[in-house]
């Protein structure tokens, strides 16, 4: 009721006024828009109305609530259209041009949105006069159904624009047709000013696109602009191709030698003495260079500077006539420098050739303009020909020349490369600091061309030389243009160009690629990381691709949870993951959670990845590296659970768990995770099914691993020994030459881990014949092994089973132990004093040849053994084999257990009564009885109660007692003191022996 009441209070007739307003104004705006049919359609729609509006007697339609209502439509409708049409108005005309479709489409719905308005007049219950009413419902009717459609003219141009623009740079004949039928389609004539007004509004009109964000708007304008920027530049080619070549026939007809002309007194200021640029008539007819006058005015009086004359006024105006006079002199002297430059670079004279380059360069500066011509003169592949001259300053100067003639000018940066010029400028790129700077400055420039940039990464070698010349640091000063030239050959702005880039990495600057990984697209993304994990990576460029943080990158991609990314930047970080500071990186970046995560996928190439990965990262390291993303270590249990589910799911990823279990136990403490193993339903059984029926490397890896649990964890070691077939896969791995010698050694180690009175292991190893095999590993180069192999091979040197001991001395056990005390570990050096010790207790008894099918085995035998006194031999006494002096000479050795093995194979030659007197000779010839007073101070007590009950042996015998028997003293007194009671007792003992007379 209240909108009703308002409508009736609004006068008709001011409506209507206000209405005829907005009509006139939006129709003649349209009108100014030139040559655009849709516009002066909907112009004369919108004056129609108007003349029929005035037609109305607002007296008879006065307080009809309809026509009122009607009236505010069509406004409201009337002020969207000015809107609308201001739009275009402000607009280029090329932008136009390129929007001709759309403009047509919303100058049409314009036209309808207003006829709908004439509805709402309800001219049935209005009484008007007849033929305004049937005028406004066919109006009305016609515009309703109007159809705009954009001239097939500005069609064909739009779509051509828009072809053309997408590929990039057209060829001259087309880009100047293009401006034809530009200017073709809006009716005027063709002219550079003309483009050259329209460029400039389009590049507003683009400012404006970006303000609004219309990024893909943005970019194809941008295309189109930079293709009629061509067209131009094409354009005011031509015209200056046309001047060059009347100048050039000109110039050569009419001078002799092409000599320069000096100026006339009339081209020359009289204020400066120069040749004027801008000449200009004061009021009384004399001419000054503008810029000489001005300042004469400026220090005030009007007057003539040179005549003193009174001048009417300060008004300057052009000399036009001199100005084109002094203009054309200049021409000509250009052309006849550069006629004279042409013949002095064609001949072979060093000194001719650097002053004609020097005249080129002083052209360029003097008229930046007309510098075309030299390009027309063909002077550049005589430059370029003249830069392959060995003087580095001349082959500086070409390019520094190069560098003025083509700047700004996309002709001469053509001309320059069809020429060969990129190559070359690529081959002198690092001849000498000067030529190296000019070289880079005329590459920066040539570069600026966006298809002279595509051709450069096309060049072999062009972006390693780059590189190379940055890398250097020879020419800090250049830094920059060649990191700007390296990103824009990564990134034109738009996409990343993956060939440039893996050039870039394969010369070790991966900065772009890095960029790639974290802002390309997911196709850039996948392409490049797919690249990488087929790429053979060294030191140098890993560390540098880390500094990049291209594993954050690659972690990022796990997150993504797409199976098209996660494999292969799964495969990728394999190439990271043994260097010790990319598993900070990957531990830092939460990849960790991530691999443990992908394990538990069905996707069988992913977990074999990710297995691998978390192998490498507890190489050498244990659990340092399972950290979550905060470096918050992750629990064992976790990772035990993870990686055990793994060992039994799959053949594939068995070995990389494997690894993983083996590296985390070979840390210190390792017993969290090994009792989680033991803990796991199939752990250790799992572990020993691998090693009867796995295959290399699997079944090695596993071996190592259990070995360590045996000798970190005893209880492990019954699991191996109820095994049967577990017990005869490792006697064959040790039996088997083609197996590494480093397996053979963890094999032999689990089997000495083994109780010797293991009947079953004892019984296995004679029947599978594993002795020579285990005897041939003591004498190899495998320390470990060599250990592991006497660990093992202890228990058939028992003195109680001379059957056991003789198969071992037949095969040379003692020759090859001599070596071991030389050269083994301290665990070899202690097995090797054991078994020694145990041979030598039995010696009497294996010297006693056994009778078989009744002959006797032919020995290599002593019938003078100077202890035994029988028939020894080299394999079973430690004296005919010299292996004494080998022991004692352990002695010396820091570790007490070694010493107390050495000890205790040196007593063997005590043993007996009989033969005490030959032992104590034996001892101290080979200088033992020197070590044993001196070991009696060790911090070893078992070590110095073994010393002091060998030494009270030896000093028995008289010549004994008299020869050592007051150093022995020395030793003994501060022992007797100590606090170890059997030690004390044993030491007194020993010196009250010493006290009695002999």
């Amino acid at each position: 009721m209240a909108s009703a009441m308002i409508i009736q209070l609004v006068p008709v007739g001011v409506l209507i006024n206000t209405v005829s307003d907005h009509l006139i104004k939006t129709a003649l705006a349209a009108h100014d828009i030139l040559n655009e049919k849709s516009f002066k359609v909907l112009a004369k729609y919108l004056l129609s109305i108007r003349t029929l509006l005035h037609r109305l007697d607002a007296r008879e339609i006065d307080g009809n609530s309809s026509v009122v209502r009607g009236l505010q439509s069509l406004r409201d409708e009337v002020l969207k259209s000015e809107n609308l049409v201001n739009k275009y108005k402000e607009r280029s005309r090329i932008s136009n041009l390129l929007n001709c479709r759309k403009t047509s489409e919303e100058i049409q719905q314009a036209i309808r949105d207003i006829g709908n308005t004439l509805s709402l007049f309800d001219l049935y219950t209005v009484e008007i006069n007849e033929d305004v009413k049937n005028q406004l419902m066919l109006l009305e009717s016609q515009m309703v159904h109007e159809v705009i459609r954009a001239s097939d003219d500005m069609v064909e141009v739009s779509e051509m624009l828009t072809v053309e623009s997408k590929r990039g740079r057209a060829n001259r004949a087309r880009a100047l047709e293009l401006l034809e039928m530009i200017a073709c389609s809006h009716n005027i004539a063709q002219s550079p000013s003309y483009i050259t007004r329209e460029l400039q509004k389009f590049e507003t009109d683009i400012e404006e696109a970006e303000r609004r964000k219309e990024r893909q708007e943005v970019q194809y304008m941008q295309q189109v602009m930079a293709l009629l920027s061509q067209a131009d530049a094409e354009m005011a080619l031509e015209t200056s191709r046309k001047q060059y070549l009347e100048l050039r026939q000109d110039v050569s007809g009419s001078r002799e030698n092409f000599a320069v002309h000096e100026p006339y007194s009339e081209f020359k200021c009289r204020l400066t003495g120069k040749v004027m640029d801008d000449p200009v008539l004061i009021s009384n007819g004399h001419t000054y260079e503008r810029e000489a006058i001005l300042h004469e005015f400026a220090k005030g009086g009007l007057k003539d500077p040179i005549t003193g004359e009174s001048l009417r006024d300060d008004v300057l105006t052009q000399n036009h006539a001199l100005y084109c006079t002094i203009k054309l002199w200049r021409q000509r002297n250009y052309m006849a420098r550069i006629l004279k430059a042409r013949i002095e670079l064609e001949k072979r004279n060093e000194a001719e050739r650097v002053r004609a380059l020097t005249d080129l360069m002083e052209l360029c500066k003097e008229s930046a303009n007309d510098k075309d011509w030299i390009v027309f003169e063909s002077l550049v592949p005589l430059i370029l020909e003249t830069s392959k001259s060995r003087n580095n300053e001349l082959k500086a100067l070409c390019f520094s020349v190069l560098t003025l003639i083509v700047k700004d000018s996309i002709h001469g940066k053509e001309k320059l490369v069809e020429a060969g010029g990129l190559k070359q400028i690529i081959r002198y790129m690092d001849r000498g600091p000067d030529v190296t700077t000019a070289a880079i400055t005329l590459l920066s420039e040539l570069v600026k061309t966006k298809n002279i940039l595509e051709q450069l990464g096309q060049e072999c070698g062009a972006i390693l030389m780059l590189v190379t010349v940055s890398v250097r640091g020879n020419h800090p000063e250049l830094a920059t243009d060649i990191e700007s030239m390296l990103d824009q050959l990564s990134y034109d702005g738009d996409s990343y160009h993956e060939e440039n880039i893996k050039a870039m990495v394969k010369a070790n600057w991966c900065k772009p690629f890095a960029d790639c990984l974290h802002k390309g697209s997911q196709g850039s993304k996948l392409a490049m990381v797919k690249w990488l994990a087929c790429f053979e990576l060294d030191d140098n460029r890993r560390e540098a691709l880390v500094k990049q943080n291209v594993i954050d990158a690659l972690v990022d991609m796990l997150k993504s949870k797409q199976f098209r990314l996660e494999s292969p930047a799964l495969e990728a970080l394999r190439k990271f993951s043994f260097h010790e500071k990319s598993k900070k990186c990957i531990a830092k970046a939460g990849g960790v959670p991530l691999l443990l995560e992908l394990l538990k996928k069905p996707q069988l190439e992913m977990k074999k990845n990710a297995a691998a990965i978390l192998a490498d990262l507890t190489m050498k390291h244990g659990a340092s590296f399972l950290l979550y993303e905060d470096e918050i270590p992750i629990e064992p249990q976790k990772i035990v659970e993870v990686v055990m589910g793994n060992l039994i799911a799959s053949l594939h990823t068995a070995e990389n768990a494997v690894k993983v279990l083996l590296h985390l136990t070979e840390i210190s403490d390792a017993n969290e995770v090994i009792e989680l193993i033991k803990g796991n339903d199939h752990g250790i059984q799992t572990f020993l099914g691998y090693i009867k029926i796995g295959t290399p490397p699997l079944r090695d890896h596993t071996i190592e691993l259990v070995f360590n649990l045996c000798q970190k964890d005893v209880t492990v070691i019954s699991f191996v020994m109820n095994d049967h077939d577990c017990l005869k896969a490792l006697l064959q791995v040790i039996k088997d030459s083609l197996v590494e010698g480093s397996v053979q050694a963890f094999a032999a180690g689990i089997l000495s881990s083994i109780p010797s009175s293991d009947d079953n292991l004892n019984r296995l190893m004679t029947t599978e014949n594993v002795l020579p095999a285990l005897v041939k590993m003591v004498s190899g180069k495998n320390l470990e092994g060599q250990a592991n192999a006497l660990g093992t091979l202890v228990r058939f040197t028992d003195s109680s089973d001379v059957q056991s001991q003789r198969s071992l001395i037949e095969l040379d056990l003692v020759l090859s132990l001599k070596q071991v005390l030389k050269s083994g570990t301290v665990p070899a050096k202690i097995w090797a004093c054991r078994i020694l010790e145990n041979i030598s207790r039995s010696t009497t008894k294996l010297n006693r040849e056994p009778h078989k099918w009744g002959f006797k085995l032919s020995r290599k035998t002593s019938l003078n053994c100077k202890l035994h006194k029988g028939k020894c031999s080299l394999k079973d006494c430690i004296v005919e084999a010299g292996v004494v002096p080998d022991i004692v000479e352990i002695l010396k050795n820091q570790n007490p257990e070694v010493i107390l093995a050495g000890l205790k194979a040196l007593e063997t030659l005590l043993l007996e009564e009989n033969m005490l007197e030959d032992g104590i000779q034996i001892l101290d010839k080979c200088k033992a009885i020197d070590q044993l007073f001196k070991l009696v101070h060790l911090d070893s007590h078992t070590c110095s109660e073994k010393c002091v009950d060998l030494l009270e042996v030896i000093l028995r015998f008289p010549h004994m007692k008299g020869a050592y028997g007051h150093l022995v003293q020395r030793s003994l007194a501060a022992v007797s003191a100590c606090r170890v009671p059997s030690l004390q007792q044993k030491a007194r003992k020993l010196l009250r022996q010493l006290t009695i007379p002999s």
